[in-house]
Order: C-alpha cells, then structure tokens, then sequence
C-alpha cells in the first residue's frame, strides 16, 4: 500500500502540473487511504478554527496549539498550528517551516499514549507520508515550557517538533491514538480499525467483541476472515452473528494477571446476568493467541475454542494506561 501512495507521488511530480495542484492531489491520495479514515479540514491560518479541531497542547505563553498537517517537499507532515497568533509550523531538515495552508484534524474520539525511540502503539493516528511512503505520526512532547506537536518518523527513532525556529528531537514522547469505542456490526462487516486480540492456531488474526448470550453481556473472539465470531459459556464455545466490535484502542494495553486478578485500568466488556462485571483477557491455547472473559469469581479466564470452553489460569488482561 505504501509502495502504490510512493507511485503516486512520483508520478505527480514528474507531471507538468502547478505545485498547489500536486500538493491537492498527494493529500487528495491520502485522504483515499481507507487503513484510517480520520476527518481533516482544509483551511488556512487566517480562518476560524473548525469545530472539534484537536487539542495538541500549549506553546511557552500558553497559548492553545491544535492538529494539523501541511504539505512541504514532497511530504505530508503533522503541524502545529497556534490560531491566537495565526502561525503553523512543521518540522523539516533541522528547520521550522512556516505554512498557511494546512488541514486541521477534528473528532472526539482521540487521546495520548506513551511511547518512545519512533515506536508508535497499535491505531496510532497516522496523518502523513514522506516522498518515498514512510507513514508518519502525529506525536507531542514538553519543549522549554511548552507541550508541542510534531512527526514521528518511526525509521529515525524519534519526534521531531517544530520549536524555535528550528527541528528538535525528542527520544521520549506521547502519541496521538484513537480512543477506544464499542462498535455494533454484524460478523460480515467487521471494522477496518478493530482492535487486535491476538490469532487462531493457524495464525488467522483475531479481534476484540463482544455479545450477548443468555442473559450475560460477554468478551467474544472475532475471526474476519472466517466470517465468525463466539462467546464462551456453560462449557461451550458459542457461534454468534450480532455483535460488538471494540475499535480505536491506542491507549490500551495488555497486562499480566491470573487466578481471577484483574489489574487496576482493565477494560470491563460485559457482565453477567446477576451483574458481576466480566473483563477482556486473552490467553495461550494449542498455538492460538485467543481472547475470551476473565471471570473474577471464578478465578479464570474462560476462552472460546475448538467447540468448548477453556478455562485458563494463566492470562493478560486488556487495560487502559
């Protein structure tokens, strides 16, 4: 995929178009990239801020700085962008670029997590590309009083931000992810930005959902591409066809726990029909990676597989950070 958006780059560049035109067509090329379909506004900095615009943090003085990105040769690169004093900035060849023209992100559903040396989490919000298709990452981190936003260029290691005039580096930083949510599908229409539990025993991926059966709300596997899902109850491992999806997710993580524990931050997914809650744990079953419901009152883990329920002692539980 990101060997086709490279192609496409090229071949605007080689054509003998205007350069705002190739700007249009490189962002118009991502915007078309369907792995994360985020809404970005066109504007520029002498306009209002559109409603929802994303918070990114503060410069020096305070002032508010938002998400933005912005087109600079022959990249699309994370902005920040300080309405109060009409500027936007991103970083570029040890340089703060000024831009005017830019796109701001807007949505809800976003948040921060802590990553560092060009690692991003899982559904980190990719918001741009380099000329040659290396994704790049909308990252943030405190600067001489300041909390600024900026690239992570996962190939160098690091953040770069806009500041002072000039590209700074940051080896620790947060990342811009999406925020976990609860989406209602049916198994043939699974979402693109579902949330990773782990994989069959023949290495299929599988997803975090869930479903309700016999009163009880339960943490279920989700297998796209078999077109299944289940749910583990009363020794069984149950085939369900209306469900929840959970996506986003960039702010969780897996936790170690057992015998029933459940970390501090765990997701909870679901309850029982007498409404103790259930949480989501995944656990390793005959070359699988599957998740299924940690019980607290049981002391388990129970997975859905191979036409049972299993219970597991042993197991990782999904929490926030």
């Amino acid at each position: 995929m990101f060997r086709r958006f490279s192609s496409a780059i090229r071949s605007i560049f080689s054509s003998g178009f205007s350069r705002n035109f190739r700007e249009m067509e490189i962002i118009d090329a991502l915007n078309r990239d369907k792995v994360q379909d985020y809404n970005w506004v066109s504007t520029n900095v002498y306009s209002d801020v559109p409603c929802e615009a994303v918070v990114a943090g503060h410069d020096s003085d305070g002032a508010l700085i938002y998400v933005a990105r912005a087109y600079h040769s022959g990249d699309v690169l994370p902005a920040k962008y300080v309405p109060d004093r009409q500027e936007a900035y991103v970083p570029f060849g040890g340089q703060e670029v000024r831009k005017n023209d830019i796109e701001v992100l807007v949505g809800t559903n976003f948040g921060w997590a802590p990553a560092s040396c060009g690692s991003v989490p899982e559904l980190a919000v990719r918001c741009g590309t380099t000329s040659d298709g290396e994704p790049l990452y909308v990252g943030r981190g405190h600067w001489e009083s300041s909390l600024t936003p900026g690239k992570i260029h996962p190939s160098h290691g690091c953040l770069y931000l806009p500041y002072g005039g000039q590209e700074q580096r940051m080896d620790n930083y947060e990342v811009l992810v999406e925020r976990e949510q609860w989406v209602q599908c049916d198994i043939n229409s699974i979402p693109p930005n579902a949330f990773p539990a782990g994989h069959d025993s023949d290495g299929t991926p599988i997803f975090v959902g869930r479903a309700y059966h016999s009163g009880d709300m339960l943490p279920a596997k989700v297998v796209p591409t078999k077109n299944k899902a289940y749910v583990a109850f009363g020794g069984v491992e149950h085939e369900k066809y209306d469900i929840e999806v959970l996506t986003g997710g960039g702010c969780l993580h897996w936790v170690s726990g057992g015998n029933g524990y459940v970390p501090p931050n765990a997701i909870e997914a679901g309850n029982t029909s007498d409404g103790e809650p259930l949480y989501i744990g995944r656990g390793h079953y005959h070359g699988s990676l599957t998740p299924g419901k940690v019980h607290p009152s049981h002391g388990c883990l129970y997975i859905p597989y191979g036409g049972a329920e299993h219970r597991l002692s042993d197991y990782e539980v999904l929490c926030k950070h």
